[in-house]
């Protein structure tokens, strides 16, 4: 039907529009993307992939 196609578009960005805010974005994340990852975020990714793997979501 056609108000289930509109339905699934509903809150979709156009494709223009989502590689105007993906530059954007990565210009201001780009100073960020070259400093290292603080340990302490490490650590906390590494905690969440033991208990993901506890949890058997990773292999």
């Amino acid at each position: 039907m056609a108000s289930d196609r509109q339905d699934d578009r509903r809150g979709q960005l156009d494709r223009a529009s989502q590689s105007r805010i993906g530059r954007r974005l990565r210009l201001v994340y780009r100073p960020f993307m070259e400093e290292p990852v603080p340990d302490g975020y490490i650590d906390l990714l590494l905690a969440l992939r033991r208990k993901e793997r506890e949890l058997g979501r990773l292999p």
